[in-house]
């Protein structure tokens, strides 16, 4: 499904998009989301669009391709043509999906795609609904042993972060709990707020929505240190030993994108979450924080994600 969003039309005489010239193509520039409308990486693209329009001097539109843990969205991008018009925004769904589940996920988060931008850091949260019994992780682990096979835990998809951490806690806290994986943010949250299940993992993008509707409240953070956006939240670490999560947004393109248009919608993305009023926005409605990098460091960066998350899918029960 593609939504257009606003935006900084090129000139009334119909001036050429200096990225479509240069690659002989023409616009408009889709942003790939592998969820629905609603989740954290919507949210991103909305504040990254106008101006990422404005610079490239054509329309930036949403497509939304849900379901199978990003596969859907993945194999559609890495079968269009490397001309900048089909960018990849995802989470770190792209990478860890492989890295969990390499039979249905075919493909090289490096290589296979076209790696062009790290955009965000994400505060990584786990959320409850209001009015579930327990105000921290300790709590919640509590209540499940007294439940057993009574809390339902959601995820935004199989071979997701949040399906990760869900199949982690599962396993290192010994819980019987049902895992219920959806297909996106948008619709976990939406059966989180109508009391379905009980709890999820989520970047704070994608939880924004439950938890500002009051039907949600966070009750532990990922990351190695606490959040400065929640310091008296405890870390989940600070429960599990060695339960540290992370989270990021990225930029990727079809395989084999030539360097240097890589490296100027790097450039140009970089530029944007960086600037004061979408750092700003990114900061407090998303919790995620500005940190970009180039293509290269990228690259790189997504690597030592992979193999981070390869070694913690060994101590995860991922059939939770």
């Amino acid at each position: 499904m593609i939504r257009r969003r606003s935006f900084l039309l090129v000139s009334a005489m119909g001036t050429v998009a200096p990225l479509a010239a240069a690659q002989n193509a023409s616009g408009p520039v889709r942003l790939v989301i592998p969820g629905a409308p609603g989740g954290g990486a919507d949210s991103i693209a909305r504040l990254i669009a106008d101006p990422l329009a404005a610079r490239l001097g054509m329309p930036v539109v949403s497509d939304f391709r849900p379901g199978a843990g990003g596969w859907i969205a993945t194999q559609h991008v890495m079968a269009q043509p490397p001309n900048g018009l089909t960018l990849y925004l995802s989470s770190s769904m792209l990478v860890k999906s492989p890295a969990l589940d390499p039979e249905v996920h075919k493909y090289n988060p490096i290589t296979d795609v076209t790696p062009i931008a790290r955009l965000t850091e994400n505060a990584y949260t786990f959320i409850v609904r209001t009015d579930f019994p327990a105000k921290d992780l300790d709590e919640f682990i509590a209540h499940c042993r007294a439940n057993p096979g009574k809390v339902s835990i959601a995820t935004v998809g199989k071979g997701s972060n949040s399906h990760l951490s869900a199949a982690f806690l599962v396993k290192q806290a010994k819980l019987d709990v049902k895992v219920v994986h959806y297909k996106g943010s948008a619709p976990s949250s939406q059966d989180l707020m109508g009391g379905f299940v009980d709890a999820k993992f989520e970047n704070l993008a994608g939880a924004r929505t439950p938890i500002n509707s009051g039907r949600a409240r966070i009750i532990a953070v990922g990351g190695r240190e606490r959040s400065s956006l929640f310091p008296s939240l405890k870390l989940f670490s600070e429960s599990v030993p060695g339960f540290v999560f992370e989270d990021h947004f990225v930029i990727a393109g079809p395989p084999k994108m030539p360097h240097e248009l890589a490296e100027t919608l790097s450039r140009h993305l970089g530029e944007i979450v960086t600037s004061k009023e979408v750092s700003q926005k990114l900061r407090d409605q998303l919790g995620a924080v500005a940190a970009p990098l180039g293509p290269q460091a990228t690259a790189t960066y997504l690597r030592e994600v992979f193999e981070t998350t390869r070694r913690q899918a060994a101590l995860a029960d991922l059939n939770a």
